[in-house]
């Protein structure tokens, strides 16, 4: 009695009809086949397909597309394309899935009919050993340009660089600013021997007045500010009257403005002289004043 059970259980299910094919007879190794799956049924009923949780062996699932249920005459029809592809080289596979049924609190497991598709072999058959081409002809190929391999080198470098003048950058720039000032000064110091040698012998006036447009050019530069454009008086007031710069530019303004040159044109050399140690005396102490400021104590 209690062997009939089942089959009391399976009578109180409406008729269902389940079908399962492929929508193509032949498939290629990894091209996409199309699988339908069909379920007509009673309305009261409800059916579950595979999802991608299920194993579509020797087939992967690709994707899937459901479609509403249908109900006509009294009928319901729930389908569901399936889309796979295969990697088996087995000349034929089948495939059946299953479709569970609900109806109140009862299910029912049940199959479709299997269906199969054949293989499409693009090599029939394989020899023991293949021939090696022998003479092979190389491609040219065009070169590229590699932006991700020099970009990164690019932000290493710039990294470097960075932590580089983090470190030492006040350094290296208190290093260029002293080059420079001695440069300058020896540069300053050789033209205007020159010039004050070929007053001198020349003892003309005009290279007295480039001797002192070289001096305030000098001084303009190394002081930063605008001492080329300063009277005289301007530049004594500025040096807060240091008594070598006030007597030499005198004996140089009453030479030019007067246009007078001494019988002793020595006195004239000697201011030019004095001019020159001045200016060795302010590139010192501008000197010194910025090796204080890069090294504190």
């Amino acid at each position: 009695m209690f062997c009939l059970l089942p089959l009391v259980a399976w009578a109180q299910f409406p008729a269902v009809k389940i079908e399962g094919f492929f929508l193509q007879d032949s498939v290629e190794l990894g091209r996409s086949v199309r699988y339908v799956l069909l379920s007509r049924h009673s309305p009261k009923a409800e059916v579950v397909f595979p999802d991608s949780a299920f194993s579509f062996a020797p087939f992967e699932l690709v994707k899937k597309e459901f479609f509403p249920t249908r109900t006509v005459g009294g009928i319901s029809t729930d389908s569901t394309i399936y889309t796979l592809r295969t990697f088996s080289l087995r000349p034929v596979q089948s495939l059946r899935l299953p479709v569970r049924l609900f109806l109140n609190t009862d299910t029912a497991h049940l199959l479709a009919d299997p269906d199969s598709v054949i293989l499409i072999q693009k090599v029939a058959q394989v020899g023991d050993s293949l021939p090696l081409q022998s003479a092979t002809h190389l491609m040219p190929v065009i070169e590229q340009f590699n932006y991700i391999y020099w970009g990164l080198g690019a932000v290493a470098a710039a990294i470097l660089v960075g932590g580089i003048w983090v470190l030492f950058g006040k350094s290296i720039n208190t290093r260029y600013k002293l080059y420079v000032l001695r440069k300058d000064q020896a540069q300053f110091q050789s033209r205007l021997q020159t010039t004050r040698d070929r007053f001198k012998r020349l003892k003309t006036l005009d290279h007295l007045e480039r001797a002192i447009i070289l001096w305030k050019n000098y001084l303009t530069k190394l002081e930063d500010i605008e001492i080329n454009s300063f009277t005289t008086k301007e530049i004594t007031t500025y040096y807060e009257e240091d008594e070598l710069v006030s007597n030499a530019l005198r004996v140089c303004d009453r030479a030019i403005y007067g246009n007078i040159i001494s019988d002793d044109e020595t006195e004239v050399a000697d201011s030019l002289t004095q001019l020159a140690e001045f200016a060795a005396q302010r590139y010192v102490l501008i000197r010194d004043s910025l090796r204080n400021v890069a090294s504190p104590r």
